[in-house]
């Protein structure tokens, strides 16, 4: 394990960041905005940053709060290009080739023009984008599905059309993942948790959603998927426990299970191989984080990493290179 660079916090609580790789660097965002270059880290932007992403052509955008109020900013570089207004909380960030869609608590999906600003909203709280079309989760109106705008656009000013609607998902919603025509969704609930799928032609359920119950809070993250496959990690019996899952996203069926004394979030693939993070929990406290490796097929696990600290850890896949966030630092696990 080699620590490739650190950022550190001016606040009292540990930090937590995420790593993001664009077309030609390295951010990490979370209490701050920082880009690792030369083997440096360089802070830049003034908001701590929630969510962010970068576009087709390199710049980054990102989104921060202050109280009830969220920010909308673009980067050039590390130079601010844009700051936009957001109303209401933000849930949720996902870049398009031409617009930026910034998902808030109750008041929809809001689209963004860098160039000109809000352009127009739709149902929903979080949202991803997928060959031009756009699925939404979280809203009054359940789970939803939205055609592309139809040009000349200058004459529109509503969004876009909606395609279906299907029922709502059980909990707080993470994004859909989509491939192979399937929206898959996880959620997070107090008592209960739900992992569904959708045909992402007519929104109709593939199959009776998994249900993950308890006495306490449990939380499947958005799967990471496959042509067919989607391969899950989730937090169980209050966060304190967890499993890795693999699923058969036609049939329903689960395919292998590794069950984990810590909790399992953000799946990510690279090939054959699936790697999660997740926190070691003692109660309401995160004393040190775990990144374990499983190979796609088995399930069989392929290596593990333990961080001692708190602050939640984060991963990112570049090629064979696997970066990890934890508290403060930025690592590549090798």
């Amino acid at each position: 394990m080699r620590e490739l660079g650190a950022v550190t916090s001016d606040g009292a609580e540990p930090a937590y960041f995420s790593p993001l790789v664009g077309p030609d660097r390295l951010v990490v965002f979370g209490d701050q905005l920082a880009a690792y270059t030369q083997g440096r880290m360089t802070t830049f932007g003034e908001d701590e940053t929630y969510f962010a992403g970068f576009g087709q052509n390199g710049r980054l955008h990102a989104t921060s709060e202050s109280g009830t109020d969220g920010t909308l900013v673009g980067y050039d570089g590390n130079q601010e290009m844009y700051r936009y207004s957001i109303p209401g909380h933000v849930e949720g960030l996902t870049v398009g080739a031409d617009e930026i869609y910034v998902g808030t608590l109750n008041d929809g999906i809001c689209a963004y023009e860098p160039d000109t600003g809000l352009d127009w909203v739709v149902g929903g709280e979080i949202c991803s984008l997928t060959d031009g079309h756009l699925y939404t989760v979280g809203g009054r109106d359940g789970t939803l599905a939205y055609h592309d705008r139809v040009p000349p656009r200058q004459w529109i000013s509503a969004g876009p059309e909606r395609t279906w609607a299907a029922p709502s998902v059980r909990g707080d919603t993470h994004p859909p993942a989509v491939a192979d025509g399937r929206v898959v969704v996880g959620t997070f609930g107090l008592h209960e948790s739900e992992l569904a799928a959708f045909d992402a032609e007519t929104g109709d359920q593939l199959w009776k959603p998994k249900s993950f119950a308890g006495d306490s809070a449990a939380d499947v993250s958005t799967p990471a998927v496959t042509a067919r496959d989607g391969y899950v990690a989730a937090g169980i019996n209050g966060l304190t426990t967890g499993f890795i899952a693999r699923y058969d996203l036609e049939s329903g069926d689960q395919v292998w299970r590794n069950d984990t004394d810590w909790y399992a979030s953000g799946p990510v693939l690279a090939d054959d191989t699936l790697v999660v993070a997740g926190d070691v929990r003692v109660g309401s406290e995160a004393p040190a984080m775990t990144v374990r490796a499983y190979d796609t097929e088995s399930g069989e696990e392929l290596w593990t990493v333990t961080f001692s600290g708190e602050g939640g850890t984060n991963l990112a896949l570049v090629g064979e290179r696997v970066l990890a966030t934890a508290g403060t630092s930025l690592y590549e696990l090798t």
